[in-house]
């Protein structure tokens, strides 16, 4: 164990119950696990950030807590570092602050979860949230596929010289700036994600709900942390139980088919991640749950799990959340395992312990 290892303070390990509902529903709600202090500092630093970018907005009074203009989003927008994105952006009742590689945010959430990561994903397989370094850069591995490829260009601009496709190997030394997308190489979370009361409604159709990424890649759990008391309908994570193993499936046949998560010419996608017929589907025969609870509570979810950020119905509460993917070492799920799904066994590549639950 490292000395930061030690200092995150770590989760306790899931019970065989835990672990079976997890398994059978795709997530797994972990009420207040989290350390209190480190939950109340992000909170301050949170509003420390709001200070200085968004400085009408007061933390004593909810009333100012109002959706961000279009001009205000050009201003924040007018802050992007030459590399990354800003580091507090927003635009309508969601901000996010790009503090992930921080280490005070990878010791709240990631690093705290980390013992329950391996019993998941077995141990010594999982790669290890390092963050930026003194200079504000992080390393870590990505498998260079088309999707990766476009997400790095989303964030990044053409800093990178990356080419438009993808290799679909690993580059095992990715180095990327601190508020660019470090939850690609594994070496940050994506931040702090906020809604601001009274956020739209989604609709019966819940046009934002979705599948995270490509189904190849080596995510296999993902977590949301909130780092304040969030109650219903306040803008929780959201998820679809169930949905894991049927997008899976589905996603990959089409992959297997030849169809890739970036198929855009295509009129309808198998693999699309927010359209697919398998997740309107779901929608139709599946009621999603709303889920929340106290500061320091983590939401669990299988990396292909139907989901959303929920609405936010309250007046005087703002959704806090941190998100983060477990990706599996490029030593534990080799290259030519990342896209062999000849089975389409979903735990395939998960522990022991929980593949023979």
């Amino acid at each position: 164990m490292t000395v930061a290892q030690a200092a995150a303070g770590w989760v306790p390990a899931l019970t065989a119950q835990q672990m079976g509902q997890f398994k059978r529903d795709g997530y797994l709600v972990l009420p207040g696990a989290l350390d209190a202090e480190r939950c109340r500092q992000a909170r301050d630093d949170m509003w420390e950030a709001i200070a200085t970018y968004l400085p009408r907005m007061k933390r004593a009074e909810p009333s100012t807590w109002g959706p961000i203009s279009e001009d205000e989003n050009a201003a924040l927008l007018a802050r992007k570092p030459g590399g990354g994105d800003p580091y507090f952006g927003g635009k309508g009742h969601r901000f996010y602050i790009r503090n992930g590689a921080e280490q005070a945010m990878l010791n709240l959430a990631p690093r705290a979860m980390w013992q329950i990561a391996e019993q998941l994903l077995g141990k010594d397989t999982v790669v290890w949230p390092a963050g930026a370094d003194d200079t504000g850069t992080t390393t870590g591995p990505c498998f260079m596929s088309d999707d990766a490829i476009t997400g790095l260009a989303s964030h990044l601009g053409d800093t990178l010289g990356q080419p438009e496709k993808g290799s679909f190997t690993t580059q095992h030394e990715l180095q990327l700036p601190a508020t660019g997308p470090v939850w690609l190489t594994g070496q940050g979370t994506r931040g702090l994600y906020c809604t601001l009361p009274d956020s739209p409604d989604p609709g019966p159709q819940y046009t934002s709900a979705h599948s995270d990424g490509a189904c190849y890649g080596r995510w296999r759990v993902q977590m949301a942390a909130y780092t304040d008391d969030l109650p219903d309908r306040s803008g929780g994570f959201t998820v679809w139980p169930g949905s894991h193993t049927r997008i899976w499936k589905e996603q990959w046949e089409a992959f297997l088919d030849g169809e890739k998560h970036t198929d855009t010419h295509l009129e309808t996608r198998r693999a699309g991640g927010y359209n697919d017929p398998v997740i309107d589907q779901i929608k139709a025969d599946t009621a999603p749950v709303d889920c929340h609870g106290p500061a320091g509570t983590v939401v669990l979810w299988h990396t292909k799990i139907l989901h959303m950020a929920g609405q936010n119905c309250s007046a005087d509460v703002i959704r806090q959340a941190t998100i983060y993917g477990f990706m599996k070492t490029p030593a534990s799920l080799p290259d030519p395992l990342v896209t062999d799904r000849t089975n389409l066994d979903p735990w395939r590549d998960w522990s022991e312990e929980i593949r023979n639950l």
